[in-house]
């Protein structure tokens, strides 16, 4: 079913192919969308193509549910982060 609703900046879609993409740009003037796969590069669509797409709005938190492809916070490794909070790799200066 083609959408009949005008694109909104903020808000998450999924396509046909179960793809889920927030629109991050509206240009009305220019006839432009500009939309995000997860961590992809962004694309524009012109405003014409998007009212020709099968399209459903997610609410957030059917957004929330698909993943994105970003990680969460608590997901990304700390392997890098010191846990000893004594900082050997600088002296330390003595105050005489």
């Amino acid at each position: 079913m083609p959408m009949y609703e005008e694109p909104v900046v903020g808000a998450f879609y999924e396509d046909e192919a179960g793809r889920t993409f927030e629109v991050i740009a509206f240009d009305e003037n220019d006839g432009t969308v500009e939309i995000q796969y997860g961590e992809s590069a962004s694309e524009e669509i012109d405003l014409d193509d998007w009212y020709g797409l099968d399209l459903e709005r997610l609410t957030a938190a059917e957004a929330s549910e698909e993943d994105l492809d970003k990680p969460a916070a608590d997901d990304v490794p700390d392997d890098d982060i010191d846990q000893d909070d004594e900082d050997d790799d600088y002296p330390v200066k003595d105050d005489e």
